[in-house]
């Protein structure tokens, strides 16, 4: 029907042909009708009105926003404006690294999480090249099970070192890990994880906007900023926590991005 489309892509000699979703919406709300009631809930629903309209939700179904447990005294969160967008990656890696550099300043372990596995390599490699005295680990693509766990296990409350964590966003160490008190003491997101720019995602664009919404958010800006959400949000796990958040590119100081941070980060400082 019209939450569907199918379209054919030749990659590489070989044509795939796909039958895509555009809109889970009516599916799931269908679905909804063989239960008496359902909750939904995550620490990442945000904007509630996307997510709404993405999961089915009827008008008459009930939300609830929930206070967050922390304060915001818990986060020393500071907005680096630089410009991570494609074109001036090259020219961010001085920056990033400088910036790296004084986050782990003070002994810890830290974690900064990049958009893209080879902007991940190129900052990697500038950094151990100007501080090889920092001891770094670095995500790796097809890690198996023994290798995260290895990578996880190497931030210890107990180091004697500090220790500094390359990863990407939305990969295997920016959710659902959990390393709370002195196992973690700062982050830096790179980007505003914006999906790179393709086929589907254009598709999606062009759906929503047919339909009064704001393609571009839907496609790419609300995903993105999950993104976001999730891998900050690796740094503080119980209310006595504390740590450094550095949110790296200027987007972050603009709408929409700037309006979807959480209010506990909303407090920052600009870095210069």
């Amino acid at each position: 029907d019209e939450h569907y489309i199918t379209y054919a892509e030749v990659r590489r000699g070989d044509v795939y042909l796909k039958l895509f979703n555009l809109d889970p919406s009516h599916l799931l709300r269908q679905m909804s009708k063989s239960f008496r009631s359902q909750i939904l809930f995550s620490a990442t629903l945000s904007p509630l009105s996307y997510y709404r309209d993405m999961i089915g939700a009827a008008e008459e179904d009930y939300s609830l926003t929930v206070s967050s447990p922390f304060q915001k005294e818990q986060w020393e969160v500071t907005v680096l404006p630089v410009s991570t967008r494609y074109h001036d990656r090259e020219a961010s890696l001085v920056p990033l690294t400088k910036a790296l550099s004084q986050m782990v300043s003070k002994k810890g372990n830290y974690l900064v999480f990049f958009p893209s596995y080879l902007y991940l390599q190129n900052v990697y490699q500038a950094f151990t090249e100007y501080y090889p005295e920092i001891r770094t680990l670095m995500q790796d693509t097809g890690m198996s099970e023994q290798a995260r766990e290895s990578f996880l296990a190497a931030f210890s409350p107990d180091n004697d070192e500090t220790l500094l964590g390359f990863a990407v966003l939305g990969g295997i160490f920016s959710e659902g890990v959990d390393l709370p008190g002195d196992r973690l003491n700062g982050v830096m997101v790179v980007g505003v994880g914006l999906p790179q720019l393709g086929l589907e995602r254009n598709l999606l664009r062009q759906y929503f906007n047919a339909r009064g919404k704001n393609g571009f958010d839907y496609a790419y800006v609300y995903p993105g900023m999950c993104k976001v959400l999730q891998a900050g949000g690796r740094l503080i796990r119980s209310e006595t926590d504390t740590g450094i958040i550095v949110l790296a590119d200027d987007r972050f100081l603009q709408s929409p991005y700037m309006h979807l941070l959480p209010e506990e980060w909303r407090d920052y400082l600009i870095r210069s």
